[in-house]
């Protein structure tokens, strides 16, 4: 559907980055994301969220570069050799960047032996087998792949591939295999459909590790969703003028509901379907200090259902989130799962005629799908993916929280659905 910045400039600038960046070292693209982050114009075609995930990228790739023994002695001057001068507060953010991710490839930096005294030689013996001392699990990133995954966006295909599908190949479950008989009927079906569709896509099927996901995880939820959509939203939409006249403005039982979703995926700008959709769910907004109508007042229903489900059910602070489901693109997040799910099993447990992945190709995979895809999408594939697959563990969950921002608020703020998930999971 619409996406906040234009698609063909995000991808034209990141596609610039890389051809810049290719042969840059560390420093250089450090100071690079310095003046970008800084520059009014660049926050024109992207936000500050997804220029930190391009460049925390970039920054890996330089790393992977760099000859092992190198990056081990910048680890010995705490990675100050990095960074090239400017104000204190600049180059203490490029410390910030560079180190949170060369700890995740070299590990943290070992803590000095005492000094010997009388028994020194055996206290560093016992230090050497302490279990602060790092290791050297680093086989993978000594072997570069020949040709590494695509990094962005931009390298992932043409628009076409990206957008929605033809009409003709559009058709929502549940609206058209049914024989028309009103507007109303097919106007609520292919609707509730499509909303079901998209969250199918985030569903938890088959999970191998128990937990509680937020609710569009929930495999639950789903049904809740539609029931919400039948009872709350979508009958009141149907007094709307602008409904009304849609409903004469074409021959139905002929376009069918791709014509519908065709509507919903002109934009926002003049569009009879979403303005009165947002209208509706923005009713569900209770004034404060009322009590809200039983006609306006989902809330109990999704908590008994989440109850019912054991997740976290939607509230309030969510309406945006919840509104903004029938915007999703279909085949952009299915794009993003199977290409996710390509990665794990390449980095993770390749069959006998891949080639193993470089460490590190799937969690790049997630960040680049989480600046790409609408808000909130990369982190409910990234929980998915905890839930699905053996190897990501609690303790690759919070690694990943690290690449959304600085500081524990700002990483809420960028990422509230993993943070507040990261805290529950185990190691």
């Amino acid at each position: 559907m619409t996406e906040a910045r234009d698609n063909k400039t995000f991808e034209a600038k990141v596609s610039n980055l890389i051809a810049t960046t290719r042969h840059l070292e560390v420093p250089q693209i450090l100071m690079l994301r310095r003046l970008t982050l800084t520059d009014p114009e660049s926050l024109k075609w992207a936000n500050e969220r997804q220029l930190n995930v391009v460049f925390n990228v970039l920054v890996t790739k330089a790393l992977e570069r760099m000859d092992k023994t190198a990056l081990i002695a910048a680890r010995e001057a705490d990675y100050k050799t990095l960074v090239m001068p400017g104000k204190p507060e600049a180059q203490a953010e490029d410390l910030r960047v560079v180190t949170a991710i060369a700890v995740q490839m070299i590990g943290p930096k070992p803590k000095p032996a005492a000094i010997e005294a009388e028994h020194g030689n055996s206290l560093a013996k016992l230090l050497s087998l302490s279990p602060t001392a790092p290791g050297e699990k680093v086989s993978r990133t000594v072997c570069k792949p020949k040709e590494p995954p695509p990094l962005f966006a931009a390298q992932l295909g043409p628009d076409s591939e990206r957008m929605m599908p033809s009409a003709n190949s559009r058709s929502v479950e549940g609206s058209e295999e049914r024989p028309f008989s009103d507007f109303k009927t097919l106007f609520d079906d292919t609707l509730s459909a499509y909303s079901r569709k998209i969250l199918a896509l985030f569903s938890i099927q088959g999970a191998i590790k128990g937990g509680r996901p937020p609710f569009p995880l929930a495999p639950e939820f789903g049904r809740c969703y539609e029931e919400v959509l039948r009872r709350y939203i979508l009958p009141p939409m149907h007094t709307s003028r602008h409904i009304q006249q849609l409903g004469m403005s074409y021959n139905w039982a002929e376009v069918g509901g791709a014509k519908l979703i065709d509507i919903i995926g002109s934009g926002d700008h003049n569009n009879p379907v979403l303005h009165n959709w947002d209208t509706r769910w923005g009713s569900m907004r209770a004034p404060k200090g009322k009590k809200p109508k039983p006609e306006e007042n989902p809330w109990p229903l999704f908590r008994e259902d989440a109850t019912n489900g054991n997740y976290d059910p939607p509230t309030e602070e969510h309406l945006q989130l919840l509104q903004d489901f029938i915007r999703f693109e279909v085949e952009a997040i299915a794009k993003a799962w199977r290409e996710i799910s390509q990665l794990y099993e390449q980095e993770f447990a390749p069959s006998g005629r891949q080639e193993q992945a470089r460490e590190g190709a799937f969690r790049d995979g997630l960040m680049r799908w989480s600046a790409k895809l609408p808000d909130h999408v990369g982190e409910f594939l990234a929980i998915k993916s905890y839930f699905m697959f053996p190897a990501i563990n609690g303790n690759f969950i919070r690694r990943l929280l690290t690449n959304f921002g600085r500081t524990d608020s700002e990483r809420y703020r960028q990422a509230p659905f993993l943070a507040t998930f990261a805290q529950t999971v185990p190691e």
